[in-house]
C-alpha cells in the first residue's frame, strides 16, 4: 500500500495554511460536526459557515499562488498573488472511520479520525453550490457528498492519503458507502466529468480522460473490490 511519505511531493496552485490554532480548531470543530450530522467523510463549509460573514473571515487563513498572468518579474523573481478569502474560501475536511466502529458507522467525534483539515480559496467550481446537473451528477444514488468525496479526499491536498481510508472504509456509514459506490460507478460508465471539469474540482490533472476514467475505475476497485495497490493520481 502506498502513502504520502512514499510519493513525490504534490503540489496544487495555492500554498494555504491557517494562520492561527484558535482557526484551525474552529474549522476542525465544525467539520467534524458537519461529516457526523450528514454523515460525509469528505465535508467542504465555505468560510462564512464558520466563521461568519466578511470581515469575521479575514486572519483566519492564508495562501499564495504564482501570479499566472506574469509569473516572473523584470528581475527574474517570482510574482506571488495572495488568495482573497473574504470573497470565497473554502475549508476542507478529511476523515475515515476509527478502528472498531460499528457497522451503522461514526456516532461520535471519537468514531472519526481526521486525516486533513486545510484551508483553500474558491475557484471556479465550488463544491458546496454546483449544481449536480452542471457536473452531469443529477443521477439517482448521487448526491452533494460524492462531490464533496471528489473535490477533497480526492482533491489535490488528500489524494496521496486514500491508503488511509481503505483500511475503515467498510465502516463508513452504509448510506455514504452507497453514494459514493454509485457515484464512481456513474462517473466510470458515463464519463460525465471532462479532464478540465475534474480540475476545477479538484486541482489533480490527467492527461486525458481514458486516464481519468481508468483511475476512478481504480479508485472504484480499490474501495469496494478488494483492489490491493492504492492508484496514485497523476502529479
Amino acid at each position: 500500500m502506498l502513502f504520502r511519505d512514499e510519493l513525490p511531493p504534490r503540489t496544487g496552485p495555492w500554498a494555504s495554511r491557517f494562520d492561527s490554532e484558535e482557526s484551525l480548531v474552529q474549522a476542525e470543530d465544525a467539520l467534524r460536526a458537519a461529516a457526523l450530522a450528514t454523515h460525509d467523510l469528505s465535508p467542504v463549509l465555505p468560510f462564512e459557515a464558520v466563521y461568519g460573514p466578511f470581515m469575521n473571515c479575514a486572519g483566519k487563513a492564508t495562501a499564495f499562488a504564482i501570479d499566472p498572468r506574469e509569473p516572473y518579474g523584470p528581475d527574474g523573481e517570482v510574482n506571488y498573488v495572495r488568495a482573497d478569502f473574504l470573497t470565497l474560501g473554502l475549508l476542507y475536511g478529511v476523515y475515515r472511520p476509527a478502528e472498531g466502529t460499528g457497522p451503522a458507522g461514526p456516532v461520535d467525534e471519537g468514531d472519526l479520525w481526521n486525516t486533513t483539515v486545510y484551508p483553500y480559496p474558491g475557484g471556479v467550481l465550488d463544491p458546496t453550490t454546483v449544481p449536480l446537473a452542471e457536473l452531469g451528477l443529477d443521477v439517482p444514488g448521487v448526491d452533494r457528498r460524492f462531490v464533496h468525496f471528489c473535490a477533497a479526499a480526492l482533491g489535490v491536498e488528500a489524494v496521496d492519503d486514500l491508503g488511509e481510508l481503505r483500511d475503515t472504509f467498510d465502516a463508513a456509514w452504509p448510506d455514504y458507502r452507497e453514494v459514493i459506490r454509485a457515484g464512481l460507478l456513474h462517473v466510470v460508465r458515463n464519463r460525465p466529468l471532462s479532464v478540465d471539469r475534474w480540475y476545477q474540482l479538484t486541482y489533480v490533472r490527467f492527461p486525458d480522460q481514458q486516464d481519468l476514467t481508468a483511475y476512478l475505475a481504480q479508485v472504484y476497485a480499490y474501495l469496494f473490490d478488494g483492489f490491493d495497490a492504492m492508484p496514485p493520481a497523476p502529479q
